[in-house]
């Protein structure tokens, strides 16, 4: 039951129920949870302090309210190991998910405001990966043009980027550096992640390094967390 004399507010308290009670499976994913009267009068509380702890939830995700329906259970967000060396394409294979790619743009040489990663001059290319049909990730990549000469030339879109990088230019990833931020979208990435302006989405830049040549390729990801989530693995070396 709730603690009226803790520091913790009741709303949250109520939130960590109702969390607990979805771990435990006593509310089943898609379920339709009791109503904002029903839980009021359960735990001896108003129906703001219930409103308050269902949004909480439905902020996070856990819950979806839906108009003359009620408040259901979401399906536990599923995941994907999509920061790691790996790639895309192996995470999205362990992960046994149904995904699909696009390539938005296929390599072209941008310079100045349109460059990223600190390159004079480099080859961009845009992916975007779906699952079940809806958007889920964006990928921009930036390779240095000094390196990566005449990419545009040799880019096949059939081929991994990872793959293609080693077989023409005999570099393979061996680190990267990145961080991560909170990104409110813009009217065009809403309208593209098939979301609104007021969800935040994961955005990590990235910098592949390969051996003792450092950046020579930099990403912009842009992830939905609302339905996956991303993870990274981290390994010692033996």
């Amino acid at each position: 039951m709730l603690n009226s004399a803790s520091p913790i507010p009741l709303y949250q308290q109520l939130a960590e129920l109702l969390r607990r009670s979805m771990e435990a499976g006593e509310l089943a994913e898609r379920e339709k949870i009791p109503s904002e009267h029903v839980l009021a009068a359960t735990y001896g509380i108003g129906r703001p302090t219930v409103r308050q702890a269902t949004d909480m939830l439905v902020r996070e995700g856990i819950l979806e309210r839906r108009r003359g329906s009620g408040t259901y259970v979401m399906p536990k967000a599923k995941h994907i190991d999509l920061l790691s060396l790996g790639g895309t394409g192996q995470a999205l294979q362990a992960s046994d998910l149904a995904a699909d790619s696009e390539w938005l743009l296929l390599p072209h040489l941008v310079t100045g405001d349109d460059c990223k990663g600190g390159f004079a001059a480099a080859y961009q290319l845009q992916r975007l990966t779906r699952i079940d049909s809806e958007p889920v990730l964006l990928e921009t990549f930036y390779l240095d043009a000094e390196v990566f000469n005449d990419f545009d030339q040799i880019f096949n879109s059939q081929l991994s980027l990872s793959g293609q990088v080693k077989q023409q230019y005999f570099y393979a990833v061996t680190s990267a550096e990145q961080s991560f931020h909170v990104l409110f979208p813009n009217r065009r990435l809403a309208t593209l992640m098939q979301t609104n302006t007021k969800l935040p989405l994961l955005h990590v830049a990235r910098k592949l390094h390969f051996g003792k040549q450092t950046g020579l390729i930099y990403c912009d990801i842009v992830c939905r967390t609302d339905r996956f989530n991303f993870s990274q693995n981290i390994y010692t070396t033996p």
